[in-house]
Formats: structure tokens, sequence, C-alpha cells
């Protein structure tokens, strides 16, 4: 029997070796992943304390997707830019452009107990992440922190006209190109749009506003009884089309139920679905919104890994992966995370 091959990872080349730890500092966001209880970033955070080299290596990896999932980590990550502002003044080597690095950022509130926090706590927070999330070209967001963030936002630009000395703005530096939108309880519908500001600055630069339903009222959609325009036509009528002058479609992502499921199992414990996505073609339907064509039932069901085109102006596409849900506590952030809103 030959002998082991035995290969340490010091003998590796540089390049090569900081490949191998870009790749293990991946948060994967695997469906499979219980990561309720397991950090994403562990493995990630563990390596930038190697070395500063390692550091800078990772980081781009760590802050690919970022999730805030509680008001906590909205104060820790504000925290951490503050500290990356102080490293910049005092040319230390650990400084890094967070905004170069971020490409996706979730915020929400998963717990009822975080609304009763004040309003101007949670945006002092939220004005510290205004250059990254700006910077970010996918923004997922509940329509609680989405007012508090617009805020921020209309804040920062009536700051850059008044100290435009010439009058002229120049461009407002938004990258952000992809707008998800979750909420709850109240603001579970399209009356989010009451609560934000016409003429936004940042609205009018989404050419994608999607939002993350509970499911009600799209099973039927989904099995092709009703038509779409019937969940729809609340969101088509009260969107603040006037200042989203660069949206090209609108989508709802919901579970894809099967006509037969286990519904006190999906109450008590949870099923995993496939992920469906309905998408409207904004630019045609504001053409016309009278004569949109909206597909009439009954349509056939779109299978899972397929994309269906029912008309001009409506699709809808399946996922091939499945995803966790419950009815009454959706989770939706580690579905988006992992791509499957997409």
């Amino acid at each position: 029997m030959e002998p082991a091959i035995t290969f340490r990872f010091s003998d590796l080349p540089l390049e090569l070796a900081l490949l191998v730890l870009k790749y293990a500092a991946e948060s994967t966001f695997s469906q499979k992943e219980k990561y309720t209880e397991k950090n994403p970033y562990a493995d990630a955070i563990s390596l930038c304390h190697v070395s500063r080299l390692v550091r800078r290596t990772v980081l781009p990896e760590l802050l690919h997707t970022v999730s805030l999932r509680r008001c906590h980590g909205v104060r820790m990550f504000a925290n951490a830019l503050l500290m990356q502002q102080a490293y910049a003044e005092t040319k230390s080597d650990l400084f890094f452009d967070y905004t170069s690095a971020v490409q996706r950022v979730w915020i929400s509130h998963n717990d009822f107990a975080e609304l009763r926090l004040h309003d101007t706590e949670v945006k002092k927070y939220m004005d510290s992440l205004v250059p990254v999330l700006l910077a970010a070209p996918a923004l997922a967001i509940d329509s609680y922190n989405l007012k508090l963030f617009i805020q921020s936002v209309d804040d920062a630009w009536t700051s850059r006209a008044a100290l435009d000395v010439d009058d002229k703005h120049s461009p407002f530096p938004v990258r952000t190109q992809s707008l998800t939108i979750t909420a709850r309880g109240p603001f579970s519908k399209w009356d989010i749009f009451k609560y934000i500001p016409k003429g936004s600055v940042f609205l009018a630069s989404i050419s994608s506003l999607t939002f993350l339903a509970d499911g009600s009222g799209y099973p039927e959609v989904s099995r092709g009884l009703i038509s779409p325009e019937y969940p729809l036509r609340l969101w088509m009528h009260h969107m603040p089309w006037a200042c989203m002058k660069n949206l090209q479609t609108f989508s709802v992502v919901y579970p894809h139920m099967s006509a037969h499921y286990d519904l006190a199992k999906y109450i008590q414990k949870g099923r995993r679905f496939h992920v469906e996505k309905l998408t409207v073609n904004v630019p045609l339907f504001k053409q016309d919104p009278v004569s949109f064509p909206w597909v009439a039932p009954p349509f056939p069901v779109t299978n899972p890994g397929e994309k269906s085109i029912r008309s001009d102006g409506v699709s809808f596409t399946v996922t091939q992966d499945r995803a966790k849900f419950c009815q009454y506590f959706f989770t939706w952030d580690k579905v988006w995370a992992c791509g499957l809103t997409e």
C-alpha cells in the first residue's frame, strides 16, 4: 500500500490559499442550514481574526449579503460603520470601505416587542446606514424600517441641496435598483405607501419592486382559479407611480401551494413549499391600466422549476427548491438571502 500523501495548507501558493479562504468565508444561507441556531457569518468572522491580509480577503464575502433581522443587528452594524469612520480618520490598516462590498441588505423586525422602541432611536442608526444601503444594488426591508430609511435619505438629500451653492444638484448617489418589501399586521397590504413620502429620491431609482406576501389570497392564483388582478388591483391602484418613474417590474412572491396539503401541519409546525413569483410588466400596465392583459382563469398551473408567460404583461416563476413556511410566523429573510425570491 502506497503511503498517504500529506499536504499542508501552508504549502499552497498565496494566491490559491486566499481563494480557498474566500470560498470558506461565503455564507450560503442554505435552506438546509438551521442558522437560527448558528450564525451564518461565524466562519468568516473567525477567519477575520487570522491576519490583516486574510481579513481584507474575506470581508467582501462576509459583507456581500447582510442580514439584519433584529433591532440589535441594525445597532451593531451601525456601530461597525462608525468604527470604520474612526479607522479612516486615523488612517488605520483596519479600515475597510463597506460600501464597495455590500451588495444585498435585509432589514426587519421579527419581534413585535421591538416595535415599541422609539422611532428616534432607530432612525439614528438608520442615518448611519444610509450610505451603505444606497450603494447596495438590492435592499429588502420591512415597512416600519422603510419609512424611517426614506426619511433619512430625504434628510440627506435636503442637506446636500443646501450645500449646493450653485443650486445645481448633482445626481444623488443611489445604486439600489431592486427593492423588496415585507410587512406584518396592519402594514401587510398595499397601504404601506400611505406612510411613505411621495416624491422620494430613493424610490425614483427603483426598477424592480417585490412584495413578500403571507400567502393569503394567492393559493387560488397559484392554482389558476382566479385572475392575478384580484389580489393585485389595490397594489396597482395605490402604487406611487409619480415617484417611481424607473419602475419596470412589480412582483409578489408567495408559497406555491398545491391543491392538497396538510393544513393542520402547516399551521402547527410549518411546511416546505416551492416559491412562486408573480410579475407584472409595469410600463405596459401604465400605458393603459383599464385594458391591461390580466390572464383570465382558468389557466394552467406553473410547475416547479418553470417560468410561464400567461400574457404580454403577466408571468409566473416557480422555484425548483423548497423553503419552509409557517402560516402565522413567516420567515422570509432566509428565503430571500438564499435567492429563492429572485
